[in-house]
């Protein structure tokens, strides 16, 4: 894992920061005989990773002057390898196949979501901080942003 500048996410950190961002804002499909705005379809199929939430909530997380931003960042560090998503995890990040061991991205939605609800209801606090810390930046990043120009959606 190679750090572009100190304190940065490497690239399978924003990996497991993207996973973790897709899994609270997933894009939807929307049935066909719904007949919708585009604007609404386009919200609709728009996910966390299409709308760059990910960067701007590593930048949110890095600047967090808050005592339990170190262990977030340790959480993140951990679900970009394969041992550490295990540790988090469990037996949800196991899969039948070869590698038995998967990262967090590498898990299937479903999944991930499965084990973000667990940490929401886990008996140990900080998952469950940190439960609540990553829905906060996510959405709030998410739902706070702002439109450059009429024509530009998301």
């Amino acid at each position: 894992m190679v750090k572009t500048m100190r304190n940065k996410f490497s690239s399978e950190e924003l990996e497991a920061l993207v996973a973790i961002c897709d899994t609270f804002l997933p894009s939807i499909e929307v049935p066909q005989h719904y007949q919708l705005q585009q604007s609404i379809l386009h919200f609709y199929h728009t996910s966390a990773s299409m709308a760059a939430i990910p960067t701007h909530v590593a930048e949110k997380i890095r600047k967090a002057q808050h005592p339990k931003t170190p262990l977030a960042i340790l959480a993140i560090r951990l679900l970009a390898t394969r041992i550490g998503t295990l540790i988090l995890s469990g037996r949800k990040s196991l899969s039948p196949n070869f590698p038995y061991l998967q990262k967090f991205s590498e898990i299937s939605l479903h999944k991930r979501e499965e084990i973000l609800h667990s940490w929401s209801a886990s008996s140990f606090t900080l998952l469950r901080i940190l439960y609540a810390a990553l829905k906060i930046f996510i959405f709030l990043t998410f739902f706070t942003q702002v439109i450059s120009s009429p024509s530009s959606h998301y």
